[in-house]
């Protein structure tokens, strides 16, 4: 005979610890079965270790330049970029945002030949802090969000070269005025 526990027993697990298994839960189950985690396998981080790391509440370590490559800019010409990318109406992939700066994720190789000032392509290996997926600016954990999280797609590199250009001559003008 299975025998429920009296109401209001203790079930091993605080209310904090049940929500935060169920963000995730919702992380790495996605929407419609789509599992978003593909970008942490890709890196060559486990995925086991990345969901432990976030389930602790701590930020993940994900290297770069094993799938994806990553373009770090400071933070003002960052947002200015993701917003040009969104005014031409590019696809945008993850786009990491920290106290100084915004990370953008773009397909392996296709910024080898990055040449603007401002902004460097991080080296294979060099470890991102990640948080999980759910958590979007204006959200935080740690200092750090998604301004757009993980999913499918990555930014397009070309587009991104452009929209960097772009950003940089918004703010040489704003700064004239």
């Amino acid at each position: 005979m299975d025998e429920k526990p009296p109401q209001g027993a203790p079930t091993g697990r605080s209310t904090q610890d049940k929500i935060r298994r169920a963000v995730i839960a919702e992380a790495a189950g996605g929407f419609d079965g789509f599992v978003p985690l593909n970008w942490v396998r890709d890196s060559g981080a486990s995925v086991t270790a990345t969901l432990a790391q976030w389930d602790q509440g701590a930020l993940a370590e994900v290297p770069a330049g094993a799938g994806w490559d990553v373009v770090r800019m400071d933070r003002p010409r960052g947002w200015r970029t993701v917003t040009a990318l969104r005014t031409a109406g590019v696809a945008i992939g993850p786009v990491l945002h920290t106290e100084e700066h915004v990370d953008v994720f773009v397909p392996k190789g296709s910024v080898e030949d990055w040449d603007q000032d401002g902004a460097t392509v991080l080296e294979a290996g060099e470890v991102l802090l990640v948080p999980p997926p759910v958590v979007v600016a204006p959200h935080t954990l740690r200092a750090r969000s998604w301004i757009v999280p993980p999913g499918t797609l990555l930014t397009d590199g070309t587009a991104l070269y452009e929209a960097f250009a772009a950003a940089g001559a918004s703010m040489a003008l704003d700064g004239a005025r």
